[in-house]
């Protein structure tokens, strides 16, 4: 998931801890991600914005193709003393334009195939269709490096801050475990003799098991993928958190598992910029800065399939992120700003 490798990559830039830095830029799997929504190259105090896309691609099942999980935009203003999370809904109905290197002839359809039928520099591409944004830098991080890293890392520190019900997880008579719900691309229907996994709400220590799990969930919450978004940015603030602990920071041998399974998980485009000059100039900001935002949008059946459609305001949203005015939009827009810092995460 996005959300956690950009936590440790946050943790070590912001930190400044140059080990983990040079660690992490050893480890990176780096590749073309933006394609032709690559920003110019050379901007040092910002505006910036970074492309982060977690993948639904498993290596036990590759036949199931790729999508995106979750899509954020990270900008950070002018002076780099802040961050926004900008969370774009996956269903959001869109146009995804012709992309000739796979035969892709576009379509109108989920934001998130992009990535299934182009990879990430269509993914990039079609963000930045959406948004009028040119990218700095991205990240694509998949789903089975995201189970290894929150192992090593032993968990999260979270405050959940709504009952969740797993429609992923559960157990049966036996206490072992399996699917509590099926029909998950409708409305899901309970298994008879399967206990779902249950999360309540206060601060409370998730194992990794529990950590994927609850960071998947959107079927059964009351505001759906945008409840989703919203843990999505949670975790990351606390991801962020705990590995810049001082706990973990003085670990070197943890830091360092947890590190080299997060730059393994994940493939980045920095665009040209060396990792240790991201660290040098992000190293003001610090985690109790960070915004997260949804964006304006609504839950649509289109053709008996859901969909998110977005609003008015949303125009408004992506002006604001290309002329570096987000505080001003959230300002002015309180129901779209998610908490992300709570107490004990």
């Amino acid at each position: 998931m996005s959300t956690l490798a950009l936590g440790v990559l946050a943790a070590a830039l912001f930190a400044s801890g140059l080990f983990t830095v040079h660690r992490l830029n050893r480890t990176v799997v780096p590749g073309n991600l933006l394609g032709t929504a690559r920003a110019p190259r050379g901007v040092k105090h910002g505006p910036l914005n970074y492309l982060l896309i977690g993948s639904n691609w498993r290596d036990d099942n590759p036949g199931n193709g790729e999508r995106a999980d979750s899509i954020m935009i990270v900008h950070i203003p002018r002076g780099t003393k802040s961050a926004y999370l900008v969370s774009v809904p996956r269903d959001l109905y869109y146009t995804i334009k012709p992309y000739s290197p796979t035969g892709f002839e576009g379509s109108t359809e989920k934001i998130d195939a992009a990535l299934n039928y182009g990879g990430m520099p269509l993914m990039s591409q079609t963000v930045a269709d959406l948004t009028g944004l040119k990218f700095n830098g991205a990240v694509e991080a998949r789903f089975d490096g995201f189970k290894k890293a929150v192992t090593v890392l032993g968990g999260v520190n979270m405050c959940v801050d709504e009952k969740v019900v797993s429609v992923h997880v559960g157990r049966d008579a036996s206490g072992h475990f399996a699917a509590p719900y099926t029909n998950l691309t409708g409305t899901p229907q309970p298994v008879p003799g399967v206990t779902p996994q249950v999360y309540h709400p206060g601060c409370q220590h998730l194992a990794a098991w529990q950590a994927l799990d609850y960071v998947r969930q959107r079927e059964l919450l009351p505001g759906g993928d945008y409840d989703r978004q919203r843990h999505q940015q949670q975790f990351m603030m606390a991801v962020l958190k705990q590995t810049a602990s001082t706990h973990t920071m003085s670990n070197p041998i943890k830091l360092d598992r947890v590190v080299h399974d997060i730059g393994r998980s994940m493939t980045t485009d920095t665009n040209g910029v060396p990792v240790t000059n991201l660290a040098l100039m992000m190293r003001g900001i610090k985690a109790s800065s960070l915004v997260g935002l949804r964006t304006p949008s609504h839950p649509e059946m289109v053709d008996d399939t859901s969909y998110v459609m977005a609003d008015d305001d949303a125009q408004g949203l992506w002006q604001a992120l290309r002329d570096d005015k987000l505080q001003a939009f959230a300002k002015s827009h309180p129901d779209m700003v998610n908490p992300l810092n709570q107490g004990g995460s």
